[in-house]
């Protein structure tokens, strides 16, 4: 059992939960669910003596059952529900090995089977958790959604192709950091704890090359999926296999989305968000001042789906006090609610990047001219903070990078009235590089009274040859897609686009050679050029709210 009564009371207090409807939870511990190969799963079922046939709450964790996780069984079971926690193949106890994500949609099929075979089902399955735990869900989604009544999704998405090749390249501190996590619950009898990343451990092979001896430098043994992860190019039908994005479109069942502005996964989950609503299917998104592991976000989580649940388990309209988007406006300190994303009312804004490294609301009267720059990657530009899953993703301070030589900067006027920016972000770029494999990086900034630039949006694009076209002079016009955002930038502050060509070890250096991703070894500086034209403008896209 997860903590004794007196601390699930105090748990329940402190995390502002709905009253408690009993303090009878019984716990069958250890189950072993068999799949169709034969492989046996552990299996946890919480469930309240008062209410033995209470609707169910599927938890399929890749992270153990206890710790947190057991936590969370235990209060929702407190709460009237059934809980099934179960681990994932290859981890904490259960059998088989782990194919991270591509194994999902057949385990979390036959779960459910034996779940709806069991004498307490009671006709009401949903599903919950965060991240990976997020990602199964949508797996059962597209395998067995009409055996679904309600998903709760916490900072995921349906596809991880789409982050771990983000951009085209290969996110390595996110990716490295997350295996070294799985090493230490592969096959663990361990089930009472998360084990905890250890990033600094890590920092010491980020710098090493080929990529795919990583495994074997970090962890002293090969690892399949870092293997495959690396061998197989962005548009490769193999991660077809983990891609569940079709379930947001076809799923019936309401689905309710917890999100973070520094999350690593926002820009995948506002597209299932948008996709779901455009077809039609009820959904509803919380985007919080939350990081990917920020306890704030894991809570506000668990209130949702306290309540979400219970809503659904008693034929009760969800959500039915609030509109599909809710979102904390950054720097204003305010909750906003919306009935889309983007904003019906959110007005585009352009800014222009101009000769002399200035941003204007004007594309009147811009100069032909060039800035320059040189990207070595054997000095790569590093991430100094950014949205990543490991770790406390935070706005930062980002002075050191527009410090450096291979990054340019383009600041706007000073702001004479605070102006509101909520949506998506990109910018356009047209560039020139003396080498056909290279990077492009992007950060939007808030300069503050006192000049600091503080990190508000992000993107990255990694360039091949003929992935954009180039122009018969070799330019080549590309469009990055950042970080979306909600965010105050107030009187007296300015806009600033920071542009370079790196962000390592978030996005792993491009060396410029053009050998693949875990065999490169040579290392070739690139030769950046940003054209800026009046016919072919350089500009930051931005959506402006006016707020009552």
């Amino acid at each position: 059992m997860s903590a004794n009564p007196l601390l699930r009371w105090l748990a329940g207090k402190l995390l502002r939960l709905p009253p408690r409807r009993t303090g009878n939870i019984q716990l069958e511990a250890g189950i072993r669910v068999v799949m169709r190969d034969g492989v046996e799963l552990l299996t946890d079922h919480y469930w309240s003596g008062d209410q033995p046939r209470g609707p169910l709450v599927l938890i399929r964790s890749s992270y153990g059952r206890g710790g947190m996780f057991g936590l969370m069984a235990a209060l929702m079971a407190e709460r009237g529900l059934q809980v099934i926690a179960q681990s994932v193949r290859g981890t904490a106890g259960s059998g088989g090995q782990l194919d991270p994500m591509r194994q999902e949609r057949d385990d979390g099929a036959d779960t459910l089977d034996w779940i709806r075979c069991q004498p307490w089902y009671s006709g009401q399955i949903y599903t919950f958790g965060p991240s990976y735990l997020g990602n199964t869900q949508w797996a059962m989604a597209a395998g067995s959604g009409e055996k679904l009544q309600g998903m709760l999704l916490m900072m995921t998405l349906s596809n991880f192709g789409d982050e771990l090749r983000a951009g085209g390249g290969y996110t390595l501190e996110g990716t490295l950091g997350w295996t070294q996590l799985m090493q230490q619950l592969v096959g663990s009898q361990a089930l009472n704890s998360m084990q905890r990343p250890q990033p600094e451990r890590l920092k010491p092979f980020h710098n090493q090359l080929p990529l795919a001896q990583l495994d074997q430098q970090a962890f002293g043994k090969t690892v399949p999926w870092w293997q495959q992860w690396l061998r197989h190019e962005p548009d490769d039908a193999w991660w077809q296999a983990m891609n569940y994005s079709a379930a947001a479109t076809s799923l019936e069942a309401p689905v309710n989305m917890i999100a973070g502005w520094q999350d690593a996964f926002l820009p995948y989950q506002l597209q299932d968000f948008s996709n779901r609503q455009q077809a039609g299917k009820p959904v509803w998104i919380t985007i919080g001042p939350w990081y990917h592991s920020s306890p704030a976000g894991m809570v506000r989580g668990l209130q949702e789906a306290i309540g979400f649940f219970g809503d659904l388990g008693n034929g009760r309209a969800p959500c039915a006090d609030r509109q599909p988007v809710r979102l904390y406006l950054q720097q204003a300190k305010r909750w906003l609610e919306f009935p889309c994303w983007p904003p019906p009312q959110a007005q585009p804004l352009q800014l222009y990047l101009r000769q002399g490294q200035a941003l204007s609301h004007s594309a009147a009267a811009l100069d032909e001219g060039s800035v320059s720059y040189t990207y070595d990657p054997a000095d790569p530009t590093p991430s100094m903070h950014g949205p990543t899953p490991m770790g406390h993703s935070r706005v930062r301070d980002m002075s050191a990078l527009e410090a450096r030589d291979d990054s340019v900067s383009f600041t706007g006027s000073i702001l004479g009235h605070d102006l509101d920016i909520i949506g998506p972000v990109s910018v356009e770029l047209t560039v020139h590089s003396d080498r056909e494999h290279t990077d492009f990086f992007v950060c939007l900034c808030d300069v503050d009274r006192r000049g600091r630039p503080i990190q508000v949006s992000d993107g990255y694009l990694r360039l091949r040859p003929g992935s954009p076209v180039a122009d018969a002079d070799g330019k080549r016009h590309i469009r990055i897609d950042c970080w979306p955002t909600a965010w105050r930038f107030k009187a007296g502050h300015r806009l600033r686009l920071i542009v370079t060509s790196g962000a390592h070890p978030r996005y792993a250096r491009n060396p410029g050679s053009g050998e693949p991703l875990g065999s490169a070894t040579r290392l070739l500086p690139a030769h950046q050029q940003l054209l800026l034209s009046a016919t072919q403008p350089c500009r930051l896209l931005l959506s402006e709210v006016t707020l009552r």
